[in-house]
């Protein structure tokens, strides 16, 4: 069979989809990525095959401006979220044409998108192919078309009218964190639901021996995203989480994205890494204490895969806003308020996460809940089946 892999142009949006693609490939079945961007590179990057859905377009034009207009501490989740919604509607506009026509030419069994792109929804329909919308993290409404008309490029493939839902979810949430996370549908759903095991795949990268190797003192992993740029707000944030880890006494690890911050933060003590190239979370998560992030989805399953207790500071007021919520609730890390990030306060709260055990206990019962969910070459079998089904 033949299952195709649709996303949008972020690195982070991207790798969470590359574990079941591998498994697609190890079960036999032919695996392609349509995607643009940063994304392009992180499938080819993996060993995957990838078309440019949307050839001589900037795409990332409104992921970058949803990025510096999306953040501010006077924004309202209800705006934050029109902002989301328009520019990955405007992603999946210029994206529709080529989406529909790899589909259609390569004859995918398969799609499968992430939910910040609906029309990959359209571009299965228009190839006749199992729709599947692959979680990145936990639960949440699906994104809408922000149109009434099935558009020109879908119609002409045959689509009737504008598709309501796809024919499977795949969710990565594990149930104790689906309960409490406050974005999830709790109505029942009209198509299959499936979960697999969300894995610390978050891209490759050259590691430093010293990283392999158990510190002398706690580990601080410290990042805020996958975004190289870097704003003067993030910059002062990094300044104060770096000052408050190192109030601890602790070896701080700073992954920056893949760009040089060193004159922005600087001068450093010697108990600080700055990482100005990319730094693969899952080779350095293994041996910290904790872990401060914004928010990220890939940082925070990546952790609780792990077992390592973690100090969100929410950044945005979408997905990191939902994920610091349910880190908090449910007991696996502490949640500071961006608006006051001082080095007290990250202080206090990389104590409570490093020295209180509770913190980690519940992250480790996290990890064990997260081994449990069925593995990606469960979930290719049970697609495999499903598009039998559907081209029946």
């Amino acid at each position: 069979m033949r299952f195709l892999f649709m996303t949008t142009p972020g690195f982070s949006h991207t790798v969470p989809l590359v574990p079941l693609a591998h498994a697609a490939r190890l079960a036999g079945h032919q695996v392609l990525f349509a995607a643009g961007g940063p994304a392009l590179r992180a499938a080819t990057e993996a060993g995957l095959s990838a078309v440019d859905a949307a050839p001589g377009q900037d795409i990332t034009a409104p992921y970058v401006r949803l990025a510096s207009t999306a953040i501010g501490e006077e924004l309202s989740v209800e705006f934050v979220m029109r902002q989301v919604f328009g520019a990955f509607g405007d992603i999946g506009d210029m994206m529709l044409p080529g989406l529909v026509r790899t589909a259609r030419d390569w004859a995918a069994d398969v799609v499968l998108y992430p939910p910040m792109l609906p029309v990959g929804l359209l571009a299965a329909r228009a190839a006749g192919s199992l729709a599947v919308e692959h979680g990145i993290g936990l639960r949440h409404p699906m994104f809408p078309l922000l149109t009434d008309v099935v558009p020109s490029v879908a119609a002409e493939a045959g689509v009737a009218e504008l598709p309501r839902h796809p024919d499977a979810e795949l969710s990565l949430g594990p149930e104790s964190l689906e309960k409490i996370n406050p974005t999830a549908p709790r109505e029942a759903v009209p198509y299959e639901l499936l979960t697999m095991r969300p894995s610390s795949y978050n891209g490759g990268g050259r590691v430093p021996s010293w990283v392999l190797a158990a510190p002398e003192r706690p580990r601080i992993l410290v990042t805020l995203g996958s975004v190289p740029a870097h704003n003067d707000t993030q910059v002062h944030l990094l300044r104060e989480v770096i000052r408050g880890a190192e109030e601890l006494d602790a070896e701080v690890v700073v992954t920056s994205g893949g760009s040089d911050l060193t004159a922005k933060l600087g001068q450093l003590s010697a108990r600080v890494h700055l990482m100005d190239e990319f730094l693969p979370l899952s080779a350095v998560l293994p041996s910290c204490a904790a872990v401060v992030h914004h928010g990220g989805m890939s940082t925070m399953f990546s952790a609780l895969a792990v077992g390592v207790p973690q100090v969100v500071i929410p950044t945005t007021k979408g997905d990191a806003l939902t994920n610091a919520q349910v880190v908090g609730k449910r007991g696996a890390g502490v949640v500071v308020d961006p608006a006051g990030c001082t080095a007290a306060v990250v202080g206090a709260a990389l104590r409570s996460a490093v020295r209180e055990p509770t913190f980690r206990a519940v992250s480790e019962d996290v990890a064990a809940e997260l081994a449990a969910m069925p593995d990606p070459l469960d979930v290719v079998e049970q697609l495999a089946r499903l598009a039998r089904a559907h081209r029946a």
